[in-house]
């Protein structure tokens, strides 16, 4: 009789201890990004998680679209930053440092869902020290002299189904004759060191393309690789954008004393043909 009426009583307390564990719901589907297209360039962007904090304690990293429980009810304050892979590593998800932070002050109730879509700009002292959308009659890339082709600005009257972005964007096609493309930005860029730098690119492609940076000193100039863009497969080819992370490459050699970026790119060995098309490419630092 007394192990009952202790086991009763063991189950009461516990009972009773028990916390409620049902969540209120966060439900972030997509994300919008804005831009001034006159200083800034267009608004692609490769926005692909979230860093979630709510009354300023981290919530998590979530890839979109996300469904986030929280133990909370009430009113609570979010702060909320854009996720993007570095140089397009799974492996390498950060907080884009040029992504403006989204702040919403929330009514959580239990049991319940309620959606939001963050809206993200770049910040107001972001310097864009080189943009190229080919929407120019120039384009301010030139041809290495290893190059036997060159990139070529397209139309969206000639091609519909490939330029998205504005009326124009750069192609570079790939032959068994012409296999070689080499091109860099036309200008010596000002890049700081130890600060954050990052290049982002819009591309498609076909054939292997090698990212790389050269750096400008008393010696000469020296040429760093830094990221190898693998082809898609031609029947799923689609826009895609990378973020280069430069910090490291630019703080390397304290007596750079400037910088251009690099695209190569060699026919792969099992290919006769191969196109790579670029739009939007930026390089970016703070002011």
């Amino acid at each position: 009789m007394k192990k009952a009426y202790l086991f009763f009583v063991l189950l009461s307390v516990l009972t009773s201890c028990k916390k409620d564990t049902t969540p209120s719901w966060l439900v972030i589907n997509s994300v919008n990004f804005t831009t001034n297209e006159t200083t800034e360039g267009v608004n692609s962007n490769g926005i692909e998680d979230v860093w979630v904090y709510m009354d300023n304690q981290p919530m998590g990293v979530f890839d979109l679209p996300a469904r986030i429980p929280l133990l909370a009810e009430g009113e609570h304050n979010f702060i909320i930053y854009a996720g993007i892979k570095i140089n397009g590593i799974n492996a390498t998800r950060t907080k884009y440092p040029f992504y403006q932070r989204y702040e919403t002050t929330l009514n959580l109730v239990k049991d319940q869902e309620i959606e939001i879509i963050p809206s993200f700009t770049y910040k107001s002292n972001t310097q864009f020290v080189f943009i190229e959308d080919f929407e120019d009659v120039g384009i301010g890339l030139y041809k290495d002299p290893s190059s036997d082709t060159n990139i070529i600005n397209i139309t969206a009257a000639q091609y519909p189904d490939v330029v998205i972005y504005g009326n124009n964007c750069g192609m570079i096609y790939l032959d068994e004759t012409d296999s070689i493309c080499k091109i860099a930005t036309s200008s010596n860029l000002n890049l700081p060191k130890g600060e954050e730098v990052y290049v982002e690119v819009d591309y498609m492609n076909t054939n292997t393309v090698l990212f790389s940076t050269v750096r400008e000193n008393v010696s000469g100039s020296i040429e760093d690789p830094l990221v190898i863009m693998r082809a898609q497969d031609e029947s799923e080819l689609k826009w895609k954008k990378i973020y280069f992370e430069l910090k490291e490459n630019v703080s390397y050699d304290q007596n750079a004393t400037s910088f251009e970026i690099v695209f190569t790119s060699i026919l792969d060995s099992d290919l006769s043909n191969a196109v790579i098309y670029f739009d939007n490419i930026k390089v970016l630092r703070y002011e």
